[in-house]
Formats: structure tokens, sequence, C-alpha cells
């Protein structure tokens, strides 16, 4: 089952319904606001700022719409909407035989990607909190399993991962959302220190798992993108915990990279920065 509405009257509806929410949601639109202010802090004026705050409500809103697409429509259907770029540096890196991670995060429409790369190359794990609600529980489950993947609880940690890696798949793990300080470490992120999970640099650097980065975006027409990089490189020293850090800050390089070509595909409703700077949500 597909939903099709005229494209005049779905993009009336997505409209409204951005405007609607964003109007009534004053919680995340200050959050939103005030991630770009500091990120971007005078690169951008109020009123770009402004607009940039608008569109992302209106990404998220048509995120929505794609999602009720993945539960509805036709596998058929979605494999056709997903481009994928680079998938010959995950096959690579998968012909070793060491299993690979791929850093991902929530950019364009993530979940339409991943069950799009499923459907088109091979299923992989993907690693994600468990919604506390049991219909939205199962619900997702559904959703992330659809294509054949596996979903990974986060609370279970390395070990489920390291059992994903063993049978030579590649694991996705977002990493640009705040970590508590106990499970982060400090790496620039639009050049403020941002609390960022090391579990891919860990494993880089004492498994020698290969780590790519993975990130999406929606295209003009419709369809979806996801470009797979080359690993991010690995320097070996008698200091690992600086290998760690030197390996994650490249990770936040790529991520904000890709965060800044498309800002407006970017989850900015998140308080990125409430682990180091909690005033500025305040």
């Amino acid at each position: 089952m597909k939903i099709n509405l005229p494209h005049s009257l779905k993009e009336y509806l997505i409209t409204a319904l951005s405007i609607l929410w964003y109007r009534l949601d004053r919680r995340h639109r200050e959050i939103a606001r005030r991630n770009l202010e500091f990120a971007y802090g005078p690169e951008l004026s109020p009123s770009e700022r402004e607009r940039l705050v608008r569109s992302v409500f209106r990404h998220f809103v048509l995120f929505g719409w794609e999602v009720m697409e993945l539960l509805l429509a036709p596998l058929s259907w979605i494999r056709k909407k997903v481009i994928v770029l680079g998938e010959e540096h995950l096959a690579a890196a998968l012909a070793r035989g060491r299993g690979a991670i791929v850093i991902a995060a929530h950019a364009g429409n993530w979940e339409y990607t991943v069950l799009g790369y499923s459907l088109l190359y091979r299923p992989q794990a993907v690693v994600g909190r468990e919604l506390d609600h049991p219909w939205g529980r199962a619900l997702a489950r559904y959703l992330r399993q659809r294509g054949g993947n596996v979903m990974v609880d986060k609370q279970r940690g390395l070990k489920a991962i390291l059992g994903q890696l063993k049978q030579n798949k590649a694991v996705g793990i977002v990493i640009d959302q705040n970590t508590t300080t106990e499970g982060g470490l400090l790496v620039d992120f639009f050049g403020k220190p941002a609390r960022t999970t090391p579990v891919a640099a860990i494993l880089a650097r004492h498994r020698n798992i290969p780590v790519l980065p993975a990130f999406s975006r929606r295209l003009a027409n419709g369809r979806h993108l996801i470009v797979i990089f080359p690993p991010l490189p690995m320097e070996k020293t008698g200091d690992a915990d600086a290998d760690i850090l030197r390996h994650l800050q490249l990770q936040s390089r790529a991520l904000e990279g890709w965060v800044r070509s498309c800002p407006e595909q970017w989850l900015w409703l998140h308080r990125r920065w409430k682990n180091q700077f909690p005033e500025i949500y305040q």
C-alpha cells in the first residue's frame, strides 16, 4: 500500500502541519534556535536562523510522512527510492572478515536509507535504544527489521555489538547525540566541545574494526541518498587514549561537514551540548 496524494495537496498538508507544530511546540522551537545560535554564531543572521528553524520543523513533518511509507509501502517500491554511493567502501571493509562499524547521524531520513540499503545490498545490525512504550517498541522493531536488519538494544552494549561483528556484519551506530559524562568523550563539534560515544573508536583501536562514516539526505525529487565514505584512519601510538580521542575527532569532523552541507535536515531539536553547556537550554 502506497500513500498517494496529489502533489499539491501533500505539500499543503506538510506545510500546514509544520507551521502548526512550530507554533505549538515552544520547547523544541527554542532548542533549535539556541542550538543554531550556539553552533553558527555570527555566521547566520537572526532571520537566517529563523528560516532554518522552520525548515527543520518541515523536514521532520515530512520525515513522519515517510515513516508511514516505510510501514505500509511494498519493499520493492521503497527499494527504488534509495540511492547508495560508496557501497564499494563497505564491501571492501567487510571482505576483511572482521565486520565493520558504520557511524551514522540523525540526518536526512536515516530510517529510509537504512531499510533501503538492506534491500539493495545486505542486512545489517542497527544499534538503538528500545522505546519505553510497548506499542512504540514493537513498531520501531518492525520498521527497522522489516528489510532483514537486526536491531541491537543499546542497553546491551559492547557485548551485543561484538556478537554482530563476529558474524562479519556491518553495525550502525549513531554518534550525533549527547551522552553522559561517563559514557562519552569530549570532541570538537561546530567549534564547541560535545560529549560523543567512543564505542566505534575503541573498537577501531583495540579490535582493528574498520569505521566508515555513512550519512543520509533527502533529495529534491523525493528520493533518499546515503553516501558511504572510506574507513577513517586509525593511527596507533603508544598512547591508546590519545589514539581513540583522535579517531573520535575525525568522526565528529565528518559529521559536522555533512550537517553543514544540509543543515535543515539534521536534528537541531536535540540538546546536543547539554552535558557541557546546560545554561543555553534554560
